[in-house]
């Protein structure tokens, strides 16, 4: 869900942001609000026989529809089921089932989750899904053959699992040795719940209570969750697995059907794209979007504590001269350089975060008065004075600071951007080099 939340403030077109969407195995596409198309992956458009290069930002499904009728029932049925996923206002999830370029007729878990502004208003709906084709032939063989589920079961990659009502595990599919390490002898005919000590203990609870549900209590359940197990080497993997819940003629709950795989390459992949949607590629440090989340946060404790905060806002002097003279390489390692100094120098308290170009900003919390945060901000521009060594130059600049203090100058984010960046321009005015409160 956090991955959904990240993606769906992302519109924009990196090449290492595409490389990593279209790396992902599963349908993505991110629409505003009105149903426009935003961000898509290739194998969505090749699936619909859109074409890799073909331009659909900004286009609706109804109008995809018309300039694609061979697919006309598949978009006007996300039309669909957009409506329904706004009109319940959460995440939906359902299976849909398609033709694709290659005559095959595949199923897809689809989950779409709409996102609202703070006002209520219609934002963004993400729509992720995977492919399960595989897994819907599996439960199909298990109905019509026990003897095909076993052969499909024990040839796939994914771990399958059988439970009984009494708890105890009757199929493990030999894919559970593969991926966990654990012999599969070790564990048929027991109860399932010695399994349960290789969850992580962020997740054991929860796994433990659904599982109680599901044995002792009969709970109907079909669904996903994801969860961390230990391997047999001591190294935890994650799982996503789908738990179906079987009950025979009579309507008594009979076995549980448990199919497990490794997203550990998903859950990379989410890693790395968080980096990317909260922190600036160059320095390491937070970009513009967790700088307005950290700072909203910091104001609201603030407000409930009767604490002081300061906002300070900062710039190179003549950086423009430096990148124009040495070029943009050797103003990178400037801007690098600069930001190790400045962390060198802040409370572990402290956040610094680059909102663009040469501009910084530090949100200082927990402060007893202006004057700590005056003393902070001399002590940065103190150290900024200090010669750079690039590429064989030795070289000096300076730094203005602004200064915006809530609750005095400001409580709201953008107010005290706005004031810390009046306060900049004021120091820079008075001879550079200095640090400025707003006035």
């Amino acid at each position: 869900m956090e991955l959904i939340q990240q993606l769906s403030t992302l519109t924009s077109n990196e090449p290492q942001l595409r490389l990593l969407i279209d790396m992902i195995p599963e349908f993505i596409v991110l629409k505003d609000g009105d149903g426009r198309w935003l961000v898509t992956n290739k194998l969505v458009l090749t699936s619909y026989e859109m074409g890799e290069d073909y331009s659909y930002h900004g286009k609706t499904d109804s109008e995809l529809a018309e300039i694609f009728p061979k697919n006309r029932d598949n978009f006007m049925y996300n039309v669909e089921t957009d409506k329904m996923a706004w009109d319940k206002g959460q995440t939906i999830q359902f299976e849909k089932s398609f033709h694709t370029p290659d005559g095959i007729l595949r199923t897809w878990e689809v989950i779409k989750t709409p996102i609202f502004d703070k006002d209520g208003n219609r934002s963004h709906l993400m729509i992720v899904s995977r492919e399960i084709t595989a897994r819907k032939k599996a439960e199909k063989a298990l109905k019509l053959s026990e003897f095909n589920y076993r052969l499909i079961a024990e040839n796939m990659r994914d771990v399958l699992i059988t439970i009984d009502h009494e708890g105890i595990i009757t199929f493990l599919s030999p894919s559970f040795e593969k991926v966990t390490g654990y012999s599969i002898h070790d564990y048929m005919n027991h109860k399932a719940i010695t399994l349960m000590e290789y969850i992580h203990q962020n997740d054991y609870e929860y796994i433990k209570k659904f599982y109680q549900d599901l044995i002792y209590h009969g709970k109907k359940f079909n669904s996903n969750f994801e969860y961390q197990f230990r391997k047999k080497d001591g190294r935890y993997i994650w799982l996503e697995a789908n738990v179906n819940t079987i009950y025979n003629s009579e309507g008594k709950f009979e076995k549980l059907i448990i199919v497990a795989r490794d997203i550990i390459q998903r859950k990379k992949y989410q890693t790395q794209l968080e980096a990317m949607a909260y922190y600036d590629h160059l320095t390491d440090i937070p970009n513009r979007r967790l700088f307005m989340n950290t700072l909203s946060l910091e104001l609201e404790k603030a407000a409930s504590s009767n604490q002081v905060l300061a906002l300070m806002y900062l710039d190179i002097d003549f950086f423009k001269e430096v990148n124009d003279r040495n070029g943009h390489e050797f103003g990178d390692q400037l801007l690098i350089q600069l930001t190790k100094r400045i962390q060198h120098t802040l409370r572990e308290s402290d956040l610094l975060a680059r909102i663009g170009g040469d501009e910084f900003v530090v949100i200082l919390p927990n402060l007893s008065s202006e004057d700590q945060a005056k003393i902070i901000g001399e002590r940065i521009v103190n150290r900024l004075k200090e010669p750079w060594h690039i590429e064989e130059q030795i070289f000096q600049t300076t730094s203005s600071i602004g200064i915006a203090m809530y609750p005095k100058d400001g409580t709201t984010p953008q107010m005290l951007i706005r004031r810390s960046d009046e306060a900049l321009y004021n120091a820079k005015a008075k001879g550079r080099a200095l640090v400025e409160f707003y006035q």
